[in-house]
């Protein structure tokens, strides 16, 4: 049981939380324990039905999770160009560790893009495989235009 209802929390913080939360989970390497997916299914839900206090928008929902995800990206890919080495050596948390070296076997294995894209649906790997690929050196306008593409096939819906 989380020890916050995702539905009172996302009533009460509405499109900058969803913001604040993916972009923690998809940017900062301490984001990794917090509930971005149970917070966008529970957000999408209460968008999609109209259901809570605070009526959200199902196009506004997708845009702050992308936005939240693209900025979250970023910061992270800038964190992995300056400290990136240095953090994967010194990772002390197990569950860091492993994520780190989850990653960079999904970079070998897949190459940049398709590493990139698939880390988005792994729980931790999201959260440290955008410092991994700054560590590696990625160009960072290879990096934007993966992450750009990925969120725009991720968001986008067939209305």
């Amino acid at each position: 049981m989380l020890p916050v209802d995702l539905k009172d929390f996302i009533e009460t913080v509405g499109y900058i939380g969803v913001t604040l939360i993916v972009f923690a989970e998809s940017g900062l390497l301490v984001g990794f324990f917090l509930p971005g997916d149970s917070l966008l299914f529970t957000a999408g839900l209460l968008a999609a039905t109209g259901a809570g206090q605070v009526h959200l928008s199902l196009p506004w929902v997708l845009v702050a999770a992308a936005a939240g995800a693209l900025l979250g990206a970023q910061v992270g890919f800038l964190i992995g160009r300056q400290a990136g080495r240095a953090l994967q050596e010194r990772a002390r948390r197990p569950k860091i560790a492993a994520g780190m070296r989850r990653a960079v076997e999904l970079f070998a294995r897949y190459g940049r893009a398709k590493a990139i894209m698939l880390a988005r649906f792994i729980p931790v790997v999201r959260t440290v495989l955008n410092p991994v690929v700054g560590a590696l050196h990625t160009p960072t306008r290879a990096f934007t235009l993966v992450e750009v593409g990925v969120l725009i096939v991720l968001t986008s819906t067939d209305s």
